[in-house]
């Protein structure tokens, strides 16, 4: 009882507000679900950009020291150099063995290109970004599932040594 003499209605306010925490947890877990796959692809995102990045200037670095013929400064692209290099971005060694860096990378998504002009070696990779959760991350009905397959391509340009 309270100083009016009327007794307050305590067991229908918890009830009430066992409801109300209810509804709140139903609202609140498709948000904190969102977030968390967000930030779980995107940080496979960020790993999966940083292993080819780094393996595409490793190549780079590797075709420029080898690619001059002698002391003549021309630049001699061979086959095997090109393999060597591929191999690198692809393996992450020149002879091609071993798992490779990232799923579904390929030999043939590795291009080496020199300018002679500029004594210049280039290397690019167009890597098929694969997402954890199938392709898209779920909105939980705010809206279609955002999409996550495209495609990852890196570029370095070094000076022939």
């Amino acid at each position: 009882m309270n100083s009016t003499g009327v007794r307050a209605p305590i067991h229908g306010l918890r009830r009430r507000a066992r409801g109300l925490a209810l509804v709140e947890f139903a609202l609140s877990v498709p948000v904190l679900l969102l977030l968390l796959f967000g930030t779980t692809e995107f940080t496979h995102f960020i790993i999966q950009y940083s292993i080819l990045n780094d393996a595409v200037r490793d190549s780079a670095r590797y075709v420029a020291a080898q690619a001059l013929a002698g002391q003549s400064g021309v630049i001699v692209l061979s086959g095997t150099l090109i393999t060597a290099g591929q191999n690198l971005v692809v393996y992450g060694n020149v002879a091609g063995t071993g798992p490779t860096l990232l799923p579904a990378l390929a030999t043939s998504q590795v291009t080496i290109s020199a300018d002679t002009v500029n004594s210049n070696i280039s290397v690019n990779a167009v890597y098929p970004y694969q997402a954890l959760f199938a392709g898209s991350v779920p909105t939980f009905g705010f809206g279609s599932n955002i999409a996550t397959a495209f495609n990852l391509s890196i570029a370095t340009t070094m000076k022939a040594l």
